[in-house]
């Protein structure tokens, strides 16, 4: 059961999130002074149950109200999910967000990011690395995780190990490296389009270029590429992380996710928000989402539909997704659906249609 005590408890281990981390660290690390203390000075036993007694309540205090302990931590996803070249480890850019109180009736919200990678064969985490509002995950690039930092007015780059997490290129190694790209880089992670192993970006000199890991050339073709990834990834996030889809083809897939949701069986889940998370043209199915009842609380049902045959293959309750993220996302892997459903990591066999594992991004563990 999702309430405080149970939230409470979990929290009381290290789990990745930085903040948390930091004051859960200082609690113990005060703890464990108090008992070589105890150790070395026995005299005064009263003084130190009292001791002990305030340590207690004040280090209770200070999780509650800066460690998160017991306090709801809402996830959600800033990046589509990306994997590696032989798609056994997943990973995501997610921000927690963090109710700080009501000011003159304005809620203020702390946002806490995330770097999270699972191993999708054990279903642990293999690595997690804090990030920031100002670092955006492009995808996997040039052999490791091409990870955008906004400095200002300036755009920088970086490269992460994918399977280790530890930077193969810092900020300015890449900057040394790749100098040319870095001159001509906006500081706007929304002028980048990562696309069949190549970067389309528009500069700060207002040209289009484009940059295959070694070289950077200009190339006209990235105005309509950034173009297409705004139209489609508004409806279906994270589109072109999970199909290698040529561009020239972004209306019919636009046009194909409007058909879906006009269709008869689909309609009868019009008021409950219906929205279609990934395509496959070729195959002619779509991957849907809906809400099992009107209550935000409500679990979320996906399901694949057929379109040649107009009716739906399977489905498949994923639980609630919380009102920060509200539609999951998918990736569509070659044996798996990866599914970021909020608070939640999914693995869907496609064959089973059996969800392998549950990951709990809020404590950065499985759930079998």
């Amino acid at each position: 059961m999702d309430n405080f005590f149970q939230r409470y408890i979990d929290s009381w281990r290290f789990n990745g999130w930085l903040v948390h981390d930091i004051f859960f660290g200082i609690v113990i690390g005060v703890g464990l002074l108090l008992v070589l203390y105890v150790l070395f000075k026995r005299r005064l036993k009263a003084a130190f149950v009292i001791t002990f007694i305030l340590y207690a309540f004040l280090g209770n205090l200070l999780m509650i109200v800066f460690g998160l302990a017991g306090r709801s931590f809402p996830i959600n996803s800033e990046s589509p999910i990306y994997t590696d070249d032989a798609q056994k480890i997943a990973v995501q850019m997610v921000e927690g967000s963090e109710n700080n109180g009501t000011t003159n009736g304005i809620t203020q919200i702390i946002s806490h990011h995330q770097l999270v990678a699972i191993n999708l064969q054990t279903g642990e985490k293999q690595w997690s690395k804090y990030s920031s509002s100002k670092e955006t995950l492009i995808g996997h690039f040039m052999g490791g995780l091409l990870i955008h930092h906004r400095d200002g007015e300036y755009g920088n780059l970086s490269l992460l190990d994918i399977h280790m997490g530890k930077e193969k290129l810092s900020k300015k190694e890449f900057a040394k490296k790749h100098k040319q790209l870095i001159d001509v880089l906006n500081n706007g992670s929304h002028t980048i389009v990562l696309l069949q192993n190549n970067l389309y970006l528009e500069g700060v000199d207002g040209k289009f270029y484009c940059f295959d890991g070694n070289k950077l050339m200009e190339d006209n073709k990235a105005e309509k590429y950034l173009s297409t990834k705004f139209f489609i990834e508004s409806d279906i996030p994270g589109y072109f992380a999970s199909h290698n889809q040529p561009l020239k083809d972004y209306e019919e897939v636009r046009e194909f996710s409007s058909h879906v949701l006009t269709e008869p069986v689909i309609q009868t889940y019009k008021n409950l928000e219906p929205a279609v998370l990934d395509v496959d043209l070729q195959q002619q199915t779509a991957i849907v989402s809906y809400r099992q009842t009107k209550r935000e609380s409500a679990d979320r049902i996906v399901f694949l539909y057929d379109m040649k045959n107009h009716r739906i293959l399977w489905e498949q309750n994923i639980g609630v997704v919380n009102t920060e993220q509200k539609n999951p996302g998918v990736r569509t892997l070659e044996n798996y659906y990866a599914i970021q459903a909020g608070d939640e990591f999914l693995l869907l066999d496609k064959n089973t249609k059996k969800v392998m594992f549950r990951y709990q991004l809020r404590w950065n563990r499985p759930v079998w």
